[in-house]
């Protein structure tokens, strides 16, 4: 969604979830659009249907996720946490992490790629 060539962007999440919602009728529940990609940074907004799982995995950079609607348990190295609007979780590089939905809901996944060097010539 973003244009490479802007200095800056501003979204609406609450606009872009209601225009990206997950299809009920598919069996992830769950769907990802990307806000930002870049080498270094990615983020993404998920809108999620209740009993949507994202099975765990790791991220090779630090991430956030920020719930702005509905409710998920977060899982980090195997301890599950309630998360709702207003939280936001903070994860190391690395660490195992997994997400359920237990509410209809979106949150913005924040992925930083620290081991990436911008490519100079924007290729």
């Amino acid at each position: 969604m973003t244009d490479e060539s802007r200095t800056y962007e501003v979204f609406n999440l609450d606009d872009i979830s209601e225009r990206f919602p997950p299809d009920p009728e598919s069996v992830a529940r769950h769907r990802a659009e990307i806000l930002v990609k870049s080498d270094t940074l990615r983020i993404v907004l998920m809108t999620a249907l209740k009993g949507a799982i994202l099975h765990e995995h790791s991220a090779p950079g630090p991430i956030t996720v920020q719930p702005l609607e509905g409710k998920f348990t977060f899982t980090i190295d195997g301890e599950p946490r309630q998360l709702g609007v207003g939280e936001i979780a903070v994860v190391a590089p690395g660490i195992r992490h997994a997400v359920r939905c237990d509410e209809d809901g979106a949150f913005l996944l924040t992925i930083a790629h620290m081991s990436r060097k911008p490519d100079p010539g924007g290729n």
